[in-house]
């Protein structure tokens, strides 16, 4: 349909607008007289708490919120939590139209286009920062490119139709603020490590901090790879079964012959590895928080997922399916 069709063009030229400003950040800076440096960011840029508050009031504020002494900004525009929330609620907007698209293509819309609006604001940052935020915006324009442009199966698109139909404009309305909210806490530990680069007034100690960025980077990185491979892999073998009219079946062979779901696996790295990337970069209990709170948020989600659908494939496939299962992990690898 038309509004089908619409939307899908629209998602296409976001994410490749959210690809070239990603590009352009990480390659050649924020523009005249960015300030691109593998070193700690001067002190006079990230002092330490400031010496002003004295009351027991301001000190206990100050023990829990983050303390951001430089504000990012582009277009004129602050780069904060705020900012990020609102670019969420922009990219999954198109949800009232489709409403699958509030956790699908909205999703990987919002988590590129945060990433590509920090990296553009940055003045002062690190390659580690970069590369994390970049790494974010990877995950999500790929993901939007390819739940747009996957095959069309009947089944699914007569599951995603009943979905479609059982709900009003008032629960859309829920359902987009809660879903935006949730992706803007997701990106938190990517907005902290743009924001904070030389982890001015870490919940970390200093020693560990090193260790962390650099395991969780390849983390997430991998976790692109596996999510790419996987995906790239299913859409592959449904397109060869469209194209030979062949009835509809499962997986089992790659990464799928050791996990039924290698690609929520890869996401769950994708934002596991973000999550530890980011924590030296946080400042304060109620931003770790957040940060924690969007990462189990996602988890429980992938988690609940493999539950539905194997539950669904079970239904659909019968016995073979079932001796698949136990010969498998659902998420996790079975050794």
């Amino acid at each position: 349909p038309a509004p089908f069709l619409a939307t899908e063009m629209q998602s296409r030229v976001l994410i490749a607008l959210c690809l070239a400003a990603s590009a352009h950040a990480s390659l050649i800076g924020a523009g005249p007289g960015s300030i691109r440096t593998p070193l700690a960011a001067p002190k006079s840029a990230f002092p330490a708490a400031p010496a002003r508050r004295t009351s027991g009031l301001d000190r206990s504020i100050a023990s829990i919120m983050p303390i951001h002494p430089i504000t990012n900004k582009l277009l004129g525009v602050p780069i904060t939590e705020a900012t990020t929330f609102a670019l969420s609620l922009l990219a999954t907007a198109p949800g009232f139209n489709s409403f699958v698209h509030f956790f699908s293509t909205g999703y990987g819309l919002s988590m590129a286009a945060m990433a590509s609006a920090t990296m553009g604001s940055t003045m002062i940052t690190t390659p580690a920062a970069m590369v994390h935020n970049f790494g974010c915006a990877v995950h999500g324009a790929r993901l939007a490119h390819f739940v747009t442009n996957r095959p069309s199966w009947k089944s699914r698109d007569d599951r995603l139709k009943e979905i479609d139909a059982k709900f009003s404009t008032g629960k859309r309305a829920k359902v987009w603020v809660a879903y935006s909210a949730l992706y803007a806490l997701m990106f938190t530990p990517c907005l902290a490590h743009i924001r904070n680069p030389a982890f001015a007034n870490s919940l970390v100690p200093a020693k560990v901090r090193g260790p962390m960025v650099a395991a969780g980077l390849a983390i997430q990185w991998a976790g692109i790879a596996i999510e790419t491979v996987s995906d790239n892999a299913k859409q592959s073998h449904k397109k060869q079964l469209l194209e030979a009219k062949k009835k509809d079946t499962w997986l089992e062979t790659g990464l799928y012959s050791k996990t039924r779901h290698p690609n929520y696996l890869g996401e769950a790295m994708v934002h596991a590895g973000s999550l530890l990337a980011g924590a030296p970069a946080m400042t304060g209990v109620l931003q770790a928080a957040g940060a924690a709170l969007g990462t189990a948020g996602i988890s429980f989600s992938l988690l609940a997922s493999v539950k539905k659908y194997d539950a669904i494939a079970e239904k659909k496939y019968g016995k073979k399916y079932k001796e698949y299962m136990a010969r498998t992990g659902g998420m996790l690898p079975k050794l």
